[in-house]
């Protein structure tokens, strides 16, 4: 009679562990889940935001081969104009500002007038596209190496 409450106890005692062991398993596997979406979110922040602000910088200096030049005001309007407004109808601000950076081509140290396009929008395909092609629009038409791109997660209402 002993023995058969002591193999009774052991027996619940056994189904008790193997379910505070699957338990326990269960819960690192959710552990390992959510730290790899935590990393995932803050590796890329931007891509879970709803709304978002993007600052776009256009360098002015123009270098082709040994030929130097600047964009002037009246190419700049013309670019707003005529690639810039019809892809944001929506809106955005421009400010005007001094750049400092390094080439990639051949490492100088340059200075150019720069024009800052600021635009906050709602975080889809469709207006990240239009962003893209504004981008390559301008170093296509101008010669340009790059354009700086800053996107950031944020709240806005009108």
């Amino acid at each position: 009679m002993f023995e058969e409450a002591f193999l009774k106890v052991g027996e619940r005692l056994g189904a008790l562990q193997a379910k505070v062991v699957v338990a326990l398993i269960g819960g690192a596997i959710m552990l390992a889940i959510m730290a790899a979406a935590g990393v995932y979110v803050w590796m890329h922040p931007v891509l879970h935001c709803r709304q978002q602000s993007a600052l776009l910088f256009f360098g002015t200096a123009i270098r082709q081969g040994n030929h130097t030049g600047h964009i002037g005001g009246d190419e700049w309007k013309g670019f707003v104009e005529s690639a810039i407004v019809p892809r944001l109808p929506d809106g955005f601000t421009v400010l005007e500002g001094q750049g400092f950076y390094r080439s990639a081509i051949d490492g100088a140290a340059a200075r150019e007038s720069t024009y800052i396009l600021m635009v906050a929008h709602r975080n889809d395909a469709d207006i990240n596209g239009r962003l893209a092609t504004i981008v390559e629009d301008y170093k296509t038409r101008f010669h340009q190496e790059s354009v700086l791109r800053l996107d950031q997660c944020g709240a806005y209402k009108f």
